[in-house]
């Protein structure tokens, strides 16, 4: 004889299963929907670097960035920018490499159009045919807690410029500069940082690298970009009090990215 669970005891059964599943489900739509999002964004996922002729390798990657509004504009970290002129002092030219393809690359020359160093971002213009852009949403309603990914090439050219996807949490929303206990702890940055005001940053659970710097932030689902990863230039900021900064990654997020192309009329 087949022993039966009791009535009371099975509907319990029942509706714990049918809770779980339902807690369980959306997290596994959003892994499934992650690698078609991740097809849609590579192909607007750009390299920033310098281009000299006499140099080698010729071309010096520096820090990713992302295509948006007409399709020849550029959001990238300032700090990416910057730091190209320690890497080529002399004849430097800004370049962005878009692609073409699943693994060319083509070289497109490029220009400033704003440095914001506060807010470490930059918006460059580049030449040549529009470039498939990103969507760039409003990071008001993000919430600690929200699942996104962020892409970038974390170790450049080694293997032919792979881009990398990782998934990130968002474990806090702060701001990029704390008060350290005494003004010899306050690196030249966060002083500058205090001064403009408070600046939104979002604290990610998963590690980026100097290759990450200036990559696209996005929903897994819609793709739309909700951040710029900016480890280097917030580490001198809110870890400024720190001797040896810890593997937190950080984010500016996108609303920032929006008031700046609204100042060059720049549809999102």
């Amino acid at each position: 004889m087949n022993a039966r669970m009791p009535g009371g005891a099975g509907r319990l059964a029942l509706w714990a299963l049918m809770w779980l599943l339902q807690w369980l489900w959306p997290l596994g739509a959003v892994a499934q929907q992650l690698p078609d999002t991740i097809e849609r964004v590579k192909p607007s996922v750009v390299l920033v670097g310098t281009y000299v002729s006499t140099d080698n390798p010729r071309f010096r990657y520096v820090g990713a960035g992302f295509v948006v509004g007409d399709g020849l504009r550029v959001v990238t970290s300032a700090h990416v920018v910057t730091r190209m002129n320690m890497i080529s002092p002399d004849g430097q030219a800004l370049a962005v490499q878009v692609r073409s393809g699943e693994v060319a690359w083509v070289m497109r020359k490029a220009k400033v159009m704003e440095l914001n160093l506060e807010q470490d971002l930059a918006l460059l213009q580049i030449d040549g045919p529009p470039v498939a852009p990103l969507k760039v949403a409003s990071s008001d309603r993000l919430r600690e807690g929200d699942e996104l990914a962020f892409m970038g090439f974390p170790i450049g050219g080694v293997l032919g410029y792979s881009s990398v996807t990782h998934r990130a949490g968002v474990s806090s929303i702060t701001t990029m500069a704390l008060p350290s206990p005494t003004s010899q702890q306050l690196s030249e940055r966060a002083v500058l940082s205090l001064r403009a005001g408070p600046v939104q940053v979002l604290q990610l659970d998963a590690s980026a690298y100097p290759g990450n710097s200036g990559g696209p932030l996005f929903d897994q689902r819609s793709g739309a970009v909700l951040g710029v990863m900016s480890m280097v230039q917030v580490k001198s900021t809110r870890e400024s009090a720190l001797t040896q900064p810890t593997g937190i990654s950080y984010a500016i997020p996108s609303r920032y990215v929006l008031e700046m192309l609204a100042r060059h009329s720049a549809a999102p």
